[in-house]
């Protein structure tokens, strides 16, 4: 059995898809699968896998969204630590080795993920956008991230993140009831388990290019993310700093509707935030 099952989605990526294969396939840690689930691509996806298909597992299937694709990734994993290559970005060649390493010294970890560089459309590193990337990342994680930390400043990208196969059992997969699937996943891992977040160089490649997820989708994914965990405060009494939680939630949905153009909607949020303590709150909801 492989030590590690990467996973790549893809949908209608055909142009970035051999160089995520590539990346992965060209790990300097070999003791690996990939998975590369086709989300219902109409474009030339299954002609970019053949060349592959001796070395990769290709499942396709109808298009169902991401999360529904992360979810049959999960599903078909035979490796005790999942780790995903979105089909747009691509692996350093070390990310594997130097998350299992990390992983090693800290083996209670519940999931390890870190920096990337941005990349254009052509590959071509992009330095003013890394450089404000790892600030953004940095800052978040200056501490040992928490379930509060993570409500207003959830800084993980998919193609980061190595995560114990038993973290999907325990926690729960993806939502595919949200309009994006990332972010409630990282909040209920880290109710649950220990992040580790790597500094230093980073870890995956991450392309900006206009067919990534529109701004609408993230904002509305977001608020009802931060909606179903604001539920989920009121029915759990063992949350740690569940005031400062909710009030973060309700931060970011202010941030989130304001940024959507909507301030009655953030005005409303920002009150809430006020309620609980968020001095900060008062300019959001302007």
């Amino acid at each position: 059995m492989p030590r590690v099952s990467a996973a790549i989605i893809t949908h209608n990526r055909a142009h970035f898809l051999d160089d995520a294969i590539a990346s992965v396939l060209g790990q300097t840690f070999r003791d690996l699968e990939l998975i590369v689930v086709d989300d219902g691509s109409t474009d030339e996806t299954a002609a970019v896998v053949e060349p592959y298909l001796d070395r990769i597992r290709y499942v396709r299937q109808e298009n169902r969204g991401k999360a529904a694709a992360r979810n049959r990734a999960v599903e078909l994993a035979r490796g005790e630590l999942i780790a995903f290559c979105d089909s747009d970005d691509m692996w350093y060649p070390d990310r594997l080795e130097r998350q299992l390493g990390a992983l090693a010294e800290k083996p209670h970890v519940g999931m390890v993920h870190g920096h990337v560089a941005v990349i254009d459309s052509g590959g071509h590193v992009l330095p003013r956008k890394t450089t404000s990337a790892r600030a953004v990342f940095g800052a978040a994680h200056r501490k040992t991230p928490t379930y509060a930390s993570y409500a207003i400043d959830c800084r993980c990208l998919s193609s980061t993140i190595l995560v114990k196969r038993a973290v999907f059992d325990a926690v729960g997969w993806y939502d595919c009831e949200l309009p994006i699937e990332d972010y409630d996943f990282y909040l209920r891992l880290v109710l649950a388990f220990e992040v580790m977040f790597l500094g230093g160089r980073p870890l995956a490649k991450y392309r900006a290019h206009d067919d990534k997820t529109d701004e609408s989708v993230l904002g509305s994914g977001q608020i009802r993310t931060a909606e179903k965990h604001l539920a989920l405060l009121e029915t759990r009494a063992d949350i740690a700093d569940a005031r400062l939680a909710r009030r973060n939630f309700h931060l970011m949905i202010a941030r989130t509707w304001r940024a959507l153009g909507d301030r009655r909607q953030a005005r409303s949020a920002a009150l809430q935030a006020l309620r609980l303590g968020a001095p900060q709150a008062l300019r959001l909801g302007l």
